[in-house]
């Protein structure tokens, strides 16, 4: 392969790191627990980490915090941390928020203060481990577990490489977790902006500005069911449901999944036919 002096001196590029990621990780999309977004017990309070961190206003946290997820299938297995450039570089794009080595940093420290993650030194770098995501456990992949504590639902691929990590402002990407949480195993949910903070500790207005962002980015769908209502004045009463579009639709996640699953079936297929081989051959 020929490269000319430019292209050298450039180096990677972010979306080719962010694509990278992505390949190493093998499954074209991100498993996040549904505590991330809601605690389980109805009869308690419901608000978890999304509450938190839109309270306290933790954007880059939680961006940080999503990619240290997508990265955590290959990235628990490397020998060396990743660096910090390496980080800034996925990160980066021409919109939404900067990164460099202080808000990095500052993010960095912000997951740890939330029980995210636990950090340890390894010579001059650093070595970053997720926690839970409702921050009150070690963490380990939810896997085929569909208890309430490990269930999970998924955001695909397309949230790095279209750059919707950078492009939706922190209550859109809340909305967006709820939404796809509560689409998981359905394809619409209802909401209202008042149940917002019931149920997931978010206020009203973070609801509606986080929902019509959403709308406008095209990500969202909202059918309005008109009901009739006796002690309404006018007769009727409305309800509002959402789905996710296109690639973060219920159906295209569900593909997604199966997808990723037939994949591994086919590399664990392939891994069995060479060792069969070897032993057969006497290697």
């Amino acid at each position: 392969m020929i490269i000319s002096m430019h292209e050298e001196d450039e180096g990677a590029l972010p979306h080719e790191t962010r694509t990278e990621m992505l390949r190493l990780a093998a499954r074209g999309y991100t498993q996040l627990r549904h505590v991330l977004v809601q605690l389980p017990d109805a009869d308690q309070p419901r608000a978890s980490t999304i509450a938190r961190m839109v309270t306290q206003r933790k954007h880059r946290a939680l961006v940080l915090y999503i990619l240290l997820l997508t990265c955590w299938p290959w990235l628990s297995e490397r020998r060396e941390p990743l660096q910090g450039g390496v980080w800034i570089r996925a990160l980066t794009t021409t919109k939404g928020l900067t990164w460099t080595a202080s808000t990095l940093s500052r993010a960095w420290n912000d997951l740890e203060g939330l029980g995210l993650i636990a950090r340890t030194r390894e010579n001059r770098l650093l070595r970053v481990t997720p926690r839970r995501e409702d921050g009150e456990a070690e963490y380990d992949a939810p896997g085929g577990r569909t208890d309430r504590w490990n269930a999970y639902f998924i955001l695909p691929g397309v949230f790095w490489t279209e750059e919707f990590f950078a492009r939706l402002s922190l209550p859109a990407l809340a909305m967006l977790l709820v939404v796809a949480k509560e689409t998981n195993a359905k394809t619409e949910v209802w909401l209202t902006y008042e149940n917002a903070e019931k149920w997931y500790g978010l206020k009203p207005q973070t609801a509606k500005k986080g929902l019509k962002e959403l709308e406008d980015e095209g990500l969202l769908h909202r059918r309005v069911e008109k009901i009739r209502a006796p002690l309404s004045p006018t007769g009727w009463t409305v309800r509002n449901w959402y789905s996710l579009t296109g690639d973060f639709g219920h159906l295209a996640r569900r593909s997604l999944q199966k997808h990723a699953a037939s994949e591994r079936q086919n590399r664990l297929a392939k891994k069995s036919t060479k060792t069969t081989r070897k032993e057969a051959s006497g290697q």
